[in-house]
């Protein structure tokens, strides 16, 4: 009995420390806040269903999409309002599944999505997804295949002390801060994603066994052992907007040289991933310049630019003044 009962309380207070806590926001309990390690896949859906008569664009995208004025976004769509479904390490494996439960959502109301831009990563594109394998990364329900049972009981009962830590330390040293005039450092935070080198190294280590030969040459030097699911579901995303009579603008972000991943003349992996999906479909493809890499006022890391960039990416497309060269950004 005393083992029972120390196990069930055990099992409480995880529960107790996760909701309370909430390191993922999916709780929505606000006691400490921002949100560090979020759920970004629920989030966005949350957003989403507090007005969703409002939108009638939406922008797909992987944290690179965070850059991008969606009110810039509307005005050159030429729509009212673009909800914003940008997501760490985001892939086809987010997008498809979104993207069929706006219509569906939007079926039901009787509304009508008109645009959608959707902004890929070469560097990204077919590696293994992150998509409902972490605890960050979980689709929701109504979204994912999911139950909401399980979907809450994984939230509720999954004991992450490394984060509980992390939001109990800062609350503590922001409450000295503010109790104190001197100034207190407050322990680093850093937002857990699985970012690009993460996702190469587990790519590399997860291949699956079978590999198809022609699917091993196209994918170039370094396979990337998702890239047939992945094209396989970029074509059922654009039969959706084709079906459902929706604008559909595809782009491949720029990447940094300085991002090991972005590749080179040595390692055309990325070009490959740009003309395979060009083949599909027409795509914007702004490659890797050398004269973006040049200006790290542009970026807020290797990995992310920042939103004058994105501004730059809006207006080549569509038209409007920017400071870019005129070659920055090629239709393919």
């Amino acid at each position: 009995m005393a083992a029972i009962v120390t196990g069930f309380a055990g099992l409480l207070a995880v529960m107790a420390a996760n909701v309370l806590i909430d390191p993922q926001g999916v709780f929505g309990t606000g006691l400490f806040v921002p949100v560090v390690n979020a759920n970004l896949r629920y989030l966005d859906v949350k957003a989403y269903q507090a007005t969703p008569d409002r939108y009638d664009g939406v922008l797909f995208g992987s944290s690179r999409g965070e850059a991008f004025d969606t009110r810039l976004l509307a005005q050159k769509l030429g729509i009212r309002a673009v909800a914003n479904f940008s997501v760490s390490d985001g892939l086809m494996t987010d997008y498809l599944p979104m993207l069929e439960y706006l219509l569906q959502d939007k079926s039901v109301r009787g509304e009508h999505i008109a645009a959608v831009f959707l902004m890929l990563d070469a560097d990204l594109f077919g590696t293994h997804p992150w998509t409902d394998n972490n605890i960050d990364s979980f689709l929701p329900p109504g979204v994912g295949d999911e139950s909401q049972w399980r979907f809450w009981w994984r939230y509720l009962t999954v004991f992450q002390f490394t984060d509980w830590r992390r939001y109990v330390s800062r609350a503590l040293a922001s409450r000295l801060a503010d109790a104190d005039p001197r100034p207190v450092s407050a322990p680093p935070i850093v937002r857990v994603e699985f970012t690009t080198a993460a996702v190469v190294q587990d790519a590399s280590a997860r291949l699956p066994g079978a590999v198809d030969t022609a699917e091993e040459e196209a994918a170039g030097p370094r396979i990337r052992p998702d890239l047939k699911h992945q094209l396989g579901l970029l074509k059922r995303f654009i039969a959706l907007c084709r079906e459902n009579r929706i604008r559909l603008v595809v782009a491949f972000s720029p990447l940094n040289p300085r991002n090991e991943y972005a590749g080179d003349a040595q390692t055309p992996d990325n070009e490959r991933i740009v003309a395979m999906v060009a083949q599909i479909t027409p795509v914007w493809d702004f490659g890797r310049p050398a004269w973006l890499a040049q200006r790290p006022d542009l970026w807020n890391d290797v990995f992310h630019f920042k939103p004058a960039v994105a501004t730059m990416i809006v207006n080549r497309i569509f038209g409007g003044i920017s400071p870019a060269p005129p070659d920055f950004g090629q239709l393919k």
